[in-house]
């Protein structure tokens, strides 16, 4: 993480090298992947009603549920913040059956999450965090869209899966001054 922020400090420090430590950037830190963001809904509610303590307990609930089966399906965990995950895959197809995995593994224990899913160039910092187009909108899906027990994908992820395997429904959505079609899964898998 230092190493990032050291080259972004560096592009403020010396707006004349900016294009040169911008590929420098990008070099070291770039890659295409799918980014997979979950969050479990009922924050505000349970707190008031239970207590920061009995949600905290749902989180590392979700997080006992949800890491095995991420990394059974070649995720790797970028970060967990509060109650979100955030996960990156090579293969879209193996992100969104590990959605589908862990949205079943959740909603048997009575915790609900939505999740949301796109592909795209971002910059990853291993186990600490990622940046980029491709971040924001699967946050935006699966933190904002999505309800509970909802995966969205966008256009991105939804050319690059198999159509055999996956069964998705077309949805024209408004958000934060975006017009985005984007693709709800279906969790009836095609066998």
């Amino acid at each position: 993480m230092k190493a990032f922020f050291s080259l972004i400090d560096r592009m403020n420090q010396h707006p004349d090298q900016q294009p040169q430590l911008e590929t420098m950037v990008w070099d070291v830190f770039g890659c295409e992947k799918a980014v997979f963001a979950l969050d479990m809904s009922g924050f505000s509610l349970t707190v008031r009603r239970q207590g920061i303590l009995a949600y905290l307990r749902k989180i590392r609930r979700m997080q006992a549920l949800a890491l095995p089966v991420l990394r059974r399906h070649d995720g790797d965990l970028v970060k967990c913040d509060a109650d979100n995950l955030m996960v990156v895959f090579s293969d879209c197809n193996h992100g969104v059956r590990a959605a589908l995995d862990v949205m079943a593994a959740c909603a048997a224990d009575g915790l609900p999450v939505s999740i949301g899913l796109d592909f795209g160039r971002i910059l990853l910092i291993p186990d600490a965090d990622c940046y980029g187009d491709a971040v924001n909108l699967a946050y935006k899906l699966g933190e904002d869209l999505a309800r509970a027990g909802e995966i969205l994908v966008t256009d991105a992820v939804q050319q690059r899966l198999d159509p055999q395997t996956f069964r998705v429904e077309r949805q024209h959505l408004s958000v934060s001054g975006l017009e985005l079609d984007v693709w709800r899964i279906n969790p009836a898998i095609v066998p």
